[in-house]
């Protein structure tokens, strides 16, 4: 699953945009037990003061009994290229941009794909 927030009320992602009088408001990370879904990339934009974008924020939720950390740390890289390949080269055909590393493609293409026989 891919959540996007793109909450432009300022803070992390909206998230200390609550007000209510007299009442003061603060975001808390909470740790669960268990993954809702097998595999969530929940994203956020980040906001300075003045409401201007000044990134994102991201937390992947996976399901210990199918994905290991090196796993989804695997994946997250991967989507940390693509999305910095999407801002360098904005009008870029999504296409074009690399998912793999170097090491990666190898392994793929040519490690994985070793068919010789004696």
């Amino acid at each position: 699953m891919l959540m996007w927030n793109n909450n432009e009320s300022g803070g992390s992602a909206g998230r200390d945009a609550v007000g209510l009088p007299g009442v003061e408001v603060t975001g808390e990370q909470v740790s669960m037990e268990f993954a809702k879904f097998d595999l969530a990339f929940n994203l956020a934009e980040r906001h300075d003061a003045a409401g201007a974008p000044e990134g994102m924020d991201g937390v992947i939720e996976y399901s210990a009994d199918l994905f290991d950390r090196a796993t989804v740390e695997g994946f997250a890289r991967r989507l940390v290229r693509v999305l910095e390949a999407a801002v360098e080269t904005p009008g870029a055909p999504v296409s074009t941009i690399d998912v793999l590393d170097a090491a990666e493609r190898r392994r793929v293409l040519v490690e994985w794909n070793d068919t010789a026989r004696d």
